[in-house]
């Protein structure tokens, strides 16, 4: 009987040298790599794109703009990227922080970027980042929350009070201009989901349809200030 010939294993040491090999190729030969922090805009139609869907829409805009972003290591390398906690479905998002790793970035860099992007995103500014991860430091959220068609007052922003105050996450809730200014913690579990949840329960909404909703900014809770100062 003939022999097989023995079967290759993945993962060898041939096929980790071909990865660091396109690793380096795209790291422009050892440029400064530079951490990006950028803040911006989720609205019109992006308002249902999935979060875990934007790295990508990011990445393919860069590429347009002739921007080389830093990968991770590994076999299944990716560009780095690092974002704010989820945004859900339906929210817009006014001030949005997100970290990019990016070989030869420059003043022009952001303005290229941003015109690659469609319609719906768009980056407000940017500065370069160094330390603390951006994870650490989005720790609280400012929410402004109204109806579809009509104001809200204190009865709503009393029921969302008492909802982000049962788990222990408001930190500021106050009447402005027709809508509930909401600023909270722990966003891993206090966020629009709770809220709607909140407002169907009290009789004053019946779902999402009901209302209209965005995160005006993403960071530090400033306790003199009463407020969320953003990242940048």
């Amino acid at each position: 009987m003939p022999k097989r010939s023995p079967r290759r294993r993945r993962g060898t040491a041939a096929s980790a040298a071909t990865a660091a090999a396109g690793r380096d190729a795209q790291t422009s030969g050892g440029a400064r790599v530079s951490r990006i922090r950028i803040l911006f805009e989720k609205r019109g139609f992006f308002v249902f794109v999935n979060h875990m869907d934007l790295p990508v829409v990011f990445s393919r805009a860069a590429r347009r703009a002739g921007l080389v972003q830093e990968f991770t290591q590994g076999f299944s390398p990716h560009p780095r990227i690092s974002l704010a906690p989820p945004l859900a479905i339906g929210v817009e998002g006014l001030a949005e922080p997100a970290d990019f790793w990016f070989d030869e970035w420059d003043e022009n860099s952001s303005e290229r970027w941003s015109s690659a992007l469609p319609d719906g995103l768009k980056i407000l500014k940017w500065a370069e980042a160094d330390g603390v991860s951006l994870a650490k430091l989005a720790q609280t959220a400012l929410y402004r929350v109204r109806g579809a068609s009509s104001q809200f007052g204190e009865r709503e922003a009393a029921v969302l009070a008492d909802e982000a105050g049962r788990i222990d996450a408001l930190l500021d809730c106050r009447v402005e201009d027709g809508a509930v200014m909401l600023a909270v913690r722990d966003l891993e579990h206090c966020g629009a989901g709770l809220f709607v949840k909140a407002l169907a329960s009290a009789g004053i909404v019946s779902g999402w349809g009901g209302l209209r909703m965005e995160r005006l900014a993403v960071g530090l809770w400033n306790e003199d200030k009463r407020s969320v100062v953003p990242l940048i």
